[in-house]
């Protein structure tokens, strides 16, 4: 993760540490950012992308409140679905793109800010099975990759509702679904 895209997450609160240590006292102290899962498996797991690197059409990545972070990222895991790159993060069937998807394959997208920071995408009936699936899950235990690059340079970026109390829920799939916070 780059140096800018590390300091907005962290000035968010974002961010997660762990130290270790061993009986030579050798003290490690660790860092990991927020993660987007791409799969159910502890594999499909990838670093959050930076906007400024995707031709993200909406403000640059210093400019943003988190609420356009995840406008931003919703509109790049539009891209993922599209080119088939993500299965749900509960049950590992493939996300389907779409607006008149029959009731098993309607989906949403959700950020979770646990003990693990991450953006994924479930199936309307399989997020009820996913905080069980997360319980114990910690960033540290997980290997992820860099993101997959998707252009967003055409993708028109829609004016945000007005602040309502919602700021953290954002529909991407056409449902009428918000998203959630598990």
């Amino acid at each position: 993760m780059d140096s800018e895209l590390s300091a907005w997450f962290e000035a968010e609160g974002l961010l997660r540490y762990t130290i270790t240590g061993d009986e030579y006292g050798d003290v490690v102290e660790l860092v990991r950012g927020p993660l987007v899962a791409l799969g159910a498996r502890d594999d499909e797991f990838v670093e959050a992308p930076h906007p400024d690197t995707t031709g993200f059409q909406g403000k640059p990545l210093r400019e943003m409140s988190m609420e356009e972070y995840n406008q931003f990222l919703f509109l790049w895991l539009e891209q993922a679905v599209i080119a088939g790159d993500v299965r749900c993060a509960n049950c590992g069937k493939r996300i389907l793109s779409g607006d008149d998807l029959p009731d098993p394959d309607t989906w949403d997208a959700i950020f979770i800010e646990k003990e693990i920071v991450a953006w994924m995408l479930v199936h309307f009936d399989c997020k009820r099975w996913l905080a069980k699936k997360l319980k114990g899950v910690h960033p540290f235990d997980l290997e992820p990759r860099e993101p997959p690059h998707y252009d967003l340079s055409r993708i028109e970026v829609p004016p945000l509702p007005a602040n309502d109390g919602l700021e953290d829920e954002v529909s991407t799939n056409g449902t009428g679904g918000q998203g959630s916070e598990v």
